[in-house]
């Protein structure tokens, strides 16, 4: 088993937390540009505006793009190639992302010559993948990005063709994975005009991808019945990283302050409000829509014991209530 992972699982069931999240917004060539507040906001912003933080389910459904009907935004963004892009993800403002457990990728897509990015349809474009940040030994670099004003950085190649992209950025959660369907896919866009890049970077063929059609539900990277084992590596699901697209973005904190190696989140100031459950994540047999907490395991039993589940107390976001499961691994009998 991923003891680190299930460790920290247990201690968000504990907990609870906000299972949701979303790119809140994103620095580049130095400048801040804040992003929508899903179904809330609609600020001038490079971000496309998507209608709600629930996770999107459905690898082949047209919320795969850019998020669940997301919108053109008003701004397109000068972007040097060469330099970095730093983005930031959260539950809701002011509240750590949840998730520890998957990959994050980032594609871009050069918008045709005569259009712009602001009104380019995202579902036509060529994507290609410019980075891929997944396992770091026993770890996932997801776990980075739980405390709260963590940093993701993307590097924006230098072999980049000058003109007008627009960015596709994802964070798949995969701690119900381990079922078909589980998977958690959370997908923005960012639209910016590229400059100063030399042009080498020409992806064709197998390095191209659409969205949708890249994914489907059986792909290894989105269905890991295996995620929870002992050994476990993760296969990134997609096209290859292109050759001269540099290496992926790393996750750093915001203040000047070194980041904690502790996993475990700390435990959210707001009050615990009362389940309300839905029927958003696969269910089993054994499911009764309680607040249970963890059982612990035998001292007698083996390492690769497979642990209770784990059921996540529900959170308020905003007039919301929604019930998750975290870290739930099947059940032995599946």
């Amino acid at each position: 088993m991923l003891f680190s992972s299930l460790v920290s699982f247990f201690a968000l069931a504990a907990v609870g937390v906000n299972a949701h999240g979303y790119v809140d917004k994103i620095i580049v060539n130095g400048k801040t540009y804040q992003g929508p507040i899903p179904g809330e906001t609609n600020p001038k912003s490079p971000i496309r505006r998507i209608s709600t933080i629930n996770p999107y389910k459905q690898p082949g459904g047209p919320g795969i793009t850019c998020g669940l009907n997301a919108q053109n935004a008003a701004m397109v963004v000068p972007a040097t190639a060469g330099t970095n892009l730093d983005l930031t993800w959260v539950a809701h403002p002011n509240q750590k992302w949840p998730h520890e457990m998957g990959p994050i990728i980032t594609y871009m897509a050069k918008v045709p010559a005569g259009q712009t990015a602001d009104k380019f349809n995202a579902a036509q474009g060529n994507f290609f993948k410019i980075q891929q940040t997944g396992q770091e030994g026993k770890k996932w670099a997801v776990e980075k990005l739980m405390k709260l004003g963590t940093k993701y950085t993307v590097a924006l190649p230098k072999g980049l063709e000058n003109g007008d992209y627009i960015m596709r950025h994802e964070l798949i959660a995969l701690h119900l994975a381990n079922q078909k369907g589980g998977a958690e896919f959370y997908s923005s866009c960012f639209q910016l005009r590229v400059t100063g890049g030399t042009g080498t970077i020409k992806p064709s063929g197998a390095e191209l991808a659409k969205f949708p059609g890249a994914y489907t539900a059986t792909n290894p990277g989105i269905f890991t019945p295996k995620v929870f084992d002992s050994g476990f590596k993760y296969q990134f699901p997609g096209p290859k990283v292109v050759s001269s697209g540099g290496a992926g973005g790393v996750a750093a904190p915001a203040a000047p302050a070194a980041p904690s190696n502790s996993t475990t989140p700390t435990t959210p100031t707001e009050p615990d409000t009362e389940d309300d459950c839905t029927e958003e994540e696969p269910v089993t047999d054994d499911d009764d829509c309680t607040d249970e907490e963890p059982e612990a395991t035998s001292s007698s039993a083996a390492p690769k014991a497979t642990p209770k589940k784990a059921h996540a107390r529900a959170r308020q976001w905003q007039s919301r209530m929604e019930k998750r499961y975290v870290g739930a691994p099947a059940p032995a009998s599946e």
